[in-house]
């Protein structure tokens, strides 16, 4: 059986319109960012769906028919000095590229924490972890190689 090596790692990028805004002693931060990386998948002949089901917590990609090595959820810390609320706009989708080919990771928001509601900061430097997943459906005919991208996550200090 010949399968496909692909290798998907997926930057992500943040905008902090709140930080800019409130108060010093109440502006969160981002104290760390962690990429979502799908792995290298070794991908079944007639295709598969990967998916990173991080709506309630880390997880790795589970697929049903591939084989995939060195995945993880992405992951943002949060810290803030006092409590708040942040609220988090995922994008519905984002684009991996190996510089020819094209790939669309689907479902951000439905498969990342905190969707709905955002998120509480107690304060005090506590830190508080938000996972980040998606869905990346590949036929059978993708074109092996290491494909990339970046999405912009929103989140909005309160």
């Amino acid at each position: 059986m010949m399968q496909h090596r692909l290798s998907i790692f997926f930057m992500l990028a943040t905008m902090l319109p709140g930080l800019f805004t409130a108060s010093a002693t109440l502006a969160g931060e981002v104290s760390q960012v962690t990429p979502i990386d799908l792995g290298i998948i070794d991908l079944h002949p007639s295709g598969d769906t990967i998916i990173i089901a991080a709506e309630n917590g880390p997880v790795l990609a589970t697929c049903s028919r591939s084989l995939i090595t060195g995945s993880h959820s992405g992951r943002l810390l949060l810290t803030s000095t006092e409590a708040e609320h942040v609220d988090i706009t995922y994008p519905l989708s984002a684009t991996l590229s190996d510089g020819t080919r094209i790939l669309s990771i689907t479902d951000i928001p439905s498969h990342s924490q905190y969707n709905l509601t955002g998120v509480d900061l107690p304060g005090g430097g506590a830190t508080v972890t938000i996972s980040i997943g998606g869905k990346l459906i590949l036929p059978g005919n993708t074109v092996y190689g290491n494909y990339s991208g970046s999405m912009t996550i929103q989140l909005n200090f309160l």
